[in-house]
């Protein structure tokens, strides 16, 4: 005797990229991309190289490099992002790992960074802060 079932129900999931490389891999992508509010720092002038960073994923390390680049959206609109390239501490010094950020958050500590596809949450967070090289005065010594 035979049994008659119903089929599953499909899944009712629905899959989208969180990354430029998801979307790379042909994951839809919806489109929603987060943006940088104008005249707002941008995560390039967030971040410095030898500032202390950490994620909400538990990894992070000292920058090392910041670098910009444009996602080539379906739309045809070019959306910035940014890469930080960093060391974790626990690390041999020649091995580096970047970290894709698509804008800046608006929180008033101007700390935290968001990741350039909405669907995204992770954040990357500037922890600790190198100080800042001030252009020091020029010397001059008179040999007569």
């Amino acid at each position: 005797m035979r049994t008659h079932r119903k089929p599953p129900p499909p899944d009712k999931r629905t899959w989208e990229a969180h990354s430029t490389y998801t979307a790379d891999l042909g994951v839809p992508d919806r489109c929603r991309y987060r943006r940088t509010p104008p005249g707002s720092p941008t995560v390039a002038d967030l971040v410095q190289p030898g500032d202390t960073i950490a994620t909400s994923y538990n990894t992070g390390g000292v920058g090392i490099e910041v670098k910009e680049y444009f996602y080539a959206a379906p739309t045809g609109e070019k959306p910035p992002h940014f890469a930080i390239v960093y060391v974790p501490p626990d690390r041999a010094a020649n091995t580096a790992i970047p970290i894709s950020i698509g804008s800046t958050s608006a929180l008033p500590s101007e700390t935290a960074s968001l990741k350039l596809f909405e669907g995204n949450t992770d954040e990357v967070f500037t922890v600790d802060r190198v100080p800042r090289a001030e252009a020091l005065p020029s010397r001059t010594i008179l040999i007569s």
